[in-house]
């Protein structure tokens, strides 16, 4: 393990492959290339093909299958998959299929998303071993009470106090961050029983101030984000997970685990260190999403 001794920062320079091509997601296409444009004016460096839009709407499971289906048919090698996209905390509203929007969004659609690309994902790992599936998930993972269920899309909506209101909506948000860590641990469990070379880690990336943190606490509260990191510094702990070398030397160590800033494993709540409620998640989430493609 390599740090910047000034700023306590992981050195990242050890498995950045060179001229990779990078797939930029966002919601529709407009926004994507709108982010590869912004990408590419600040660094002239990148060339031309290897940044390319992976637009869909995670809170449209079909969609979110069509086009993971359709990469798995366009590409021949993934190593790296980073789960990154979210809703910030909001009231309980539910999709067309009576499922929290929330919970759709920030654990059903990279569910999805991630099992459509482990085919792709496990035939990599032949080759080139060391496939990382990098989810960001929450310090708020544990605001959920402990011994909670996770066996249905009732269990999928719990109000947690209340429809709408600050406490409420920060816990289902930590609800839906819980569910990203027990599904990388899962994720982890069955690679492992299949002998796949991959790593499954999840993370908080930091309080980080951005568009969507701004406008949840209100111009009026700004002061709340103070101490939040700015953008580039919230990335730190992603890339670090996503391409750092020690990650994958030490598999037994940062397989499944749980990291905070700048890349440090810390234990995550008593809900997500339960093998059996994120074997149950599993197991519910599939046949959820099953039913919901069905229809």
């Amino acid at each position: 393990q390599k740090w910047d001794i000034t700023t306590g920062i992981p050195d990242l320079t050890g498995k950045v492959a060179i001229g990779a091509k990078v797939y930029v997601g966002a919601r529709n296409a407009q926004k994507a290339q709108d982010a590869i444009f912004e990408m590419r004016n600040g660094l002239s460096t990148i060339r031309e093909g290897k940044l390319l839009p992976l637009a869909m709407d995670l809170g449209n499971l079909s969609e979110v299958q069509k086009v993971a289906q359709a990469f798995v048919g366009r590409e021949t090698r993934l190593d790296i998959l980073v789960n990154n996209a979210g809703l910030l905390a909001r009231p309980l509203d539910k999709d067309v299929n009576g499922i929290s929007v929330s919970f759709v969004t920030n654990h059903l659609a990279p569910f999805l998303f991630t099992t459509e690309l482990l085919p792709l994902l496990k035939k990599t790992a032949t080759s080139h071993p060391g496939v990382r599936i990098v989810t960001v998930s929450s310090t708020t993972h544990a605001i959920p009470p402990n011994g909670i269920q996770l066996d249905s899309i009732a269990t999928f909506n719990q109000e947690l106090g209340g429809i709408n209101d600050f406490y409420s909506n920060i816990s289902r948000y930590g609800l839906s961050k819980l569910a990203n860590l027990l599904f990388t641990k899962e994720l982890q469990k069955r690679l492992d029983v299949e002998g796949v070379q991959a790593v499954a880690i999840a993370l908080h990336p930091g309080g980080v101030r951005t568009v969507g943190s701004i406008n949840f606490v209100g111009p009026n509260n700004l002061s709340k984000l103070d101490e939040s990191l700015n953008p580039v510094d919230g990335a730190l702990t992603p890339l670090f997970a996503a391409t750092n070398n020690i990650v994958w030397v030490e598999k037994e160590k940062y397989g499944g685990a749980y990291l905070m800033p700048f890349g440090v494993i810390e234990e995550p709540s008593e809900n997500a260190r339960n093998p059996e409620l994120a074997r149950q998640l599993w197991l519910t989430s599939e046949q959820v999403v099953k039913n919901v493609l069905a229809n």
